[in-house]
Formats: structure tokens, C-alpha cells, sequence
């Protein structure tokens, strides 16, 4: 593939839908596996979750923006799906985990809305 198929592959729909999949993949397997299977983690639990949710949001976060917000507002709502499985797979729900979920999808919206346009747009003009 060439740089301009690369860039224009990045921006695309279909970047974005992988990155939801794999980011949900990623968070269901660390969010409801039960805890004595996972190892020890530094730093606070709502901090991973911050990160964590951001994080996944973040991997939809180039392409079209109407697509992104939807992808955003299903990475909260599957953030408090998991918290009420938690408890099913020996696990704890907690409503400031979710919280913390949708604090850090809110922090990758709004970093999408102020830098990612510039990022964007640089994108595609690069890959025409």
C-alpha cells in the first residue's frame, strides 16, 4: 500500500469500525474476566477506566464525526452494560466505574472536536 492509501484507509469507516471491535474486544476481555485472572495493575481503577473507555473511543475517533459520536455514545452504553454483567462473572459493578467510562469517552470527544479536526483535515489532503 502507498502512504496515500494509508492515509485515506485511516480516515475511512472501515478504520473506524475495526477500531471499535478491536477496542471492544480489548475492554470486554480486561472488564469481564473475572479478577483473580488478571494481573495486578499500578494506579487507580477509575483511572483505567478513563483510560481505558478513552482509549477505545479514540480507536473510531478519525472518520466521518456523525459516525464517531455514535460510536462514542455506544462505547458508554456498552460501559454500562459491562458494569451490570460484573457481577455475573465474579466481578464488581460499580456505577462510578461507569462514571469514570464515560468521563474518559467525553474527554476523547472533546479531544476529537478541538485537535482532530486539524488532524483530519491534514489527513485528507494528504491523501489526495
Amino acid at each position: 500500500m502507498t502512504k496515500q492509501q494509508i492515509l485515506s484507509w485511516v480516515i475511512s469507516p472501515t478504520a473506524q469500525t475495526v477500531g471499535f471491535v478491536l477496542g471492544g474486544l480489548i475492554i470486554g476481555w480486561s472488564t469481564l474476566t473475572p479478577a483473580e485472572f488478571l494481573p495486578a495493575a499500578p494506579g487507580s481503577d477509575k483511572l483505567h477506566h478513563v483510560v481505558g473507555f478513552g482509549g477505545w473511543a479514540l480507536m473510531c475517533a478519525f472518520g466521518p464525526i456523525k459516525r464517531f459520536m455514535f460510536m462514542a455514545l455506544a462505547v458508554i452504553v456498552c460501559g454500562g452494560l459491562i458494569e451490570l454483567i460484573q457481577p455475573y462473572v465474579n466481578r464488581y459493578g460499580e456505577w462510578f466505574d461507569f462514571y469514570a467510562d464515560a468521563a474518559g469517552v467525553l474527554l476523547a470527544v472533546a479531544l476529537r472536536l478541538t485537535v482532530g479536526r486539524s488532524v483530519v483535515r491534514v489527513l485528507i489532503q494528504k491523501s489526495r
